[in-house]
């Protein structure tokens, strides 16, 4: 649509009715001047204080708030040698605003450099790399008359990556499933060590996703060979000793065990060691030892008693005996003996 010369009354609005241009407008124009612009519909034009439009003066025009340029339209006038300006049509329009951002899916090519979308504009999405198209679903949305976007179906889900399987050894911490984005953690029983990566995450490969690192591995955690021990040997000696596994040590004959007689492999972070020291083995001691028996002998002498004499008579020797007491002293206690000759008489 071609835009006619504006009026006096537009132009003065188009100049903000500022009263020291009344006068001017009122006189005839300056010959080679081609005067205020043209109005646009939903624009106004660039003046940048300009009061006067010589011959090949050209006027920018921008865009109310709420309207946008219709791209490809002509947005500018230009003072012609007739003192006349060139034709212009209506150029800006009601648009919605950018698209939304969705997080599965991104604008396709075609619509991501445009920034007018007039009532009715229906753009289209394609699903991010990570995600899969749902079928069915529509992929686009469209500006409504209330210059909003419908509502955009979640037409894109995430991928998933390939089940895991089983850590030998371990174990596999999926918290949030194994979906595109999800992590995972890996950790070993007690008595293992793990070698590789303790997390891996479902990223994109491609045009499909996988798991960033593969299974780790989980190894025996080994003691260091069991400390010997003098006079002593550890019974059923082996080659590795992994967690949980004991030594048993005896001492030789004639050698006494001091502390327990067995202890076993444990781990200390990610580090077999002993649960304790070894036992020692000591050698008899030498204890007190019973002393000698000592002897001791005593003699005594008992006579004999002598016989009345005025009933019998003495046909023989009196002959005395001699007892001695002996006493033997030891460290049981004290044996008394009585040993000795007893005195014998003739009748």
């Amino acid at each position: 649509m071609t835009v006619a010369q504006p009026s006096a009354p537009a132009a003065l609005r188009l100049l903000g009715g500022l009263p020291g241009l009344l006068l001017l407008l009122c006189l005839p124009a300056v010959r080679g001047d081609c005067g205020l612009p043209p109005e646009v519909p939903n624009a106004q034009p660039v003046l940048g204080g300009l009061t006067s439009f010589p011959e090949g003066t050209a006027v920018r025009y921008e865009c109310n708030e709420t309207y946008v340029k219709i791209p490809g339209s002509k947005d500018s006038v230009i003072c012609g040698r007739n003192d006349q300006w060139t034709d212009i049509e209506e150029f800006c329009n009601r648009s919605c605003s950018a698209p939304p951002r969705l997080s599965f899916a991104a604008l396709r090519p075609p619509y991501v450099s445009q920034n007018y979308f007039p009532v009715g504009t229906v753009i289209e999405y394609d699903c991010r790399p990570g995600y899969r198209r749902v079928p069915f679903l529509p992929r686009n949305v469209t500006c409504l008359q209330n210059l909003t976007w419908s509502t955009a179906p979640e037409f894109c889900k995430k991928q998933s990556c390939r089940n895991p399987g089983e850590l030998l050894n371990g174990h596999i911490d999926i918290p949030d499933g194994i979906l595109f984005g999800a992590s995972i953690t890996f950790s070993c029983n007690p008595g293992y060590k793990l070698y590789g990566e303790t997390t891996s995450l479902c990223l994109v490969s491609g045009n499909s996703v996988q798991w960033s690192d593969p299974l780790p591995e989980c190894r025996e955690i080994y003691c260091p060979a069991p400390p010997r021990i003098d006079n002593g040997i550890i019974e059923g000696e082996r080659d590795h000793y992994v967690h949980r596994q004991s030594v048993t040590y005896l001492c030789n004959r004639g050698f006494t065990m001091i502390g327990h007689n067995s202890i076993y492999c444990t781990v200390n972070g990610e580090e077999g060691e002993w649960s304790g020291p070894p036992p020692v083995c000591k050698g008899k001691s030498v204890t007190s030892m019973a002393p000698p028996t000592v002897q001791k002998s005593t003699t005594v002498n008992v006579p004999t008693t002598k016989a009345s004499s005025t009933s019998q008579k003495t046909s023989a020797s009196q002959k005395t005996s001699t007892f001695q007491k002996t006493t033997t002293a030891n460290t049981q206690g004290t044996i008394m003996l009585l040993s000795g000759t007893y005195t014998s008489r003739s009748l």
